[in-house]
């Protein structure tokens, strides 16, 4: 019969041999990482319908400031959906790639809240500190400075709208600021732009490609309007809406597109109740666009 693995642990000084992703294996320490991730698929839910993958061999991470991370603390107690990311953005960010051992790092690191924790470290790490090894951990394996600051940015963006409202109402009452600002000045923006109405002063009735740079550079700017009210987490806030705006037209033209055909989808499979759900979702927001260019006419 074989022996269990044993338990994980904390390496005792810095490994010799830490290449440039910081990433090393918590068993062998001292041999150079070559990337080995192992994972293991299995179903959750109810009806088995969510993917979710177990770490059976822990993964360790060397933070500059922190020193050893080690995800996860019980490999049989801890599972992830990988990189977790709305559908509507997987075009922009992969559920799987170069940035993945970071994103089981960072499961690691935040989940277990109402238990005990799922990581080892000389300290207690809060939602704040995981989400800056995050982009460290991004940066060491080579992300992207930009991929990596939307990455980071989302994620932080999360944590920040994670648990109980009682405790999260300065996060949501951000988001929906932000959110509002984007959508909104957006939409106003594509409105003026295609001379549809003449509404921000911004834009005006000048030639295209001067409104075009007018409303990318308020695109960059008044996002960041609302930034203030994300507390401690206002440059992820900042990042997060400039992004939003950069991207809102492709997102929802993409939201749209994925809520007609999971509507179909379900309606084919026999889930009425559901393909109502994604036709309501669709119809709202393709409500919510009408509506703002009527309002502005």
């Amino acid at each position: 019969m074989p022996h269990a693995a044993p338990p994980p642990r904390l390496p005792g000084s810095r490994p010799a041999h830490l290449g440039r992703s910081g990433f090393f294996d918590p068993a062998e320490p001292q041999r150079p990482w070559a990337g080995e991730v192992e994972l293991h698929r299995f179903l959750a839910g109810g009806d088995g319908d969510r993917e979710r993958f177990r770490v059976p061999r822990p993964i360790g991470y060397w933070d500059a400031r922190r020193g050893p991370l080690v995800v996860p603390a019980d490999p049989a107690a801890f599972a992830s959906d990988l990189t977790s990311v709305p559908a509507a953005l997987s075009w922009l960010v992969p559920t799987t790639g170069r940035h993945l051992p970071a994103a089981l790092l960072h499961d690691g690191l935040t989940a277990g809240a109402d238990g005990p924790p799922s990581y080892l470290a000389a300290a207690p790490v809060d939602r704040v500190a995981a989400d800056r090894v995050f982009r460290s951990a991004l940066r060491d394996l080579g992300v992207s400075r930009l991929r990596r600051g939307v990455m980071w940015a989302g994620v932080s963006v999360w944590s920040a709208l994670a648990g109980p409202l009682r405790r999260t109402w300065r996060g949501w009452l951000a988001a929906c600021a932000t959110a509002a600002v984007v959508l909104v000045l957006g939409t106003l923006s594509t409105v003026d732009l295609f001379d549809v109405a003449d509404v921000l002063p911004w834009m005006g009735a000048r030639a295209w490609w001067v409104e075009l740079g007018t409303g990318a550079l308020a695109a960059l700017v008044v996002p960041l309007l609302p930034a203030p009210l994300w507390g401690r987490r206002w440059r992820a806030g900042a990042v997060a809406g400039v992004a939003a705006a950069f991207l809102l037209h492709v997102t929802v033209a993409v939201v749209l597109v994925s809520a007609g055909f999971a509507a179909a989808d379900a309606l084919t499979d026999g889930r009425p109740r559901q393909a109502l759900r994604w036709a309501a979702a669709g119809a709202g927001l393709a409500g919510a666009v009408v509506g703002t260019v009527a309002l502005a006419r």
